[in-house]
């Protein structure tokens, strides 16, 4: 069986498109390969372990009981605002109780 020149041109060009399409998938395979093994990396670099995990949410569970122990001690030593404003209101009236004292004191005087 002969082949003639069209149709070994036919079989080249099938060849060449197969393997055109062969590369094309080829190329995206391995640029997947390469992008899985980028995030894999990142992966290992910023992973927790268990134990770390455990370690971290001991230390975050004792900060926030040290923080609410911190909170309660603040309410139970400061002073709010509405007993500010009483005790300044007291003031303000011994302050205005002196200086009515005074001022009787300069009239007879």
């Amino acid at each position: 069986m002969k082949f003639g020149a069209d149709t070994w041109w036919l079989v080249g060009l099938a060849v060449t498109i197969a393997i055109g399409i062969i590369g094309y998938f080829l190329k995206r395979t391995m640029s997947k390969q390469d992008q899985h093994e980028a995030d894999i990396n990142h992966i290992k670099l910023t992973y927790v372990t268990k134990e770390e995990f455990k370690e971290l949410k001991s230390d975050t569970a004792t900060s926030m009981d040290k923080l609410q122990k911190d909170v309660e001690e603040i309410k139970v030593n400061t002073l709010s605002k509405a007993d500010f404003y009483r005790s300044q209101a007291k003031t303000d009236d011994k302050m205005d109780k002196i200086y009515d004292m005074l001022i009787e004191l300069s009239k007879k005087g």
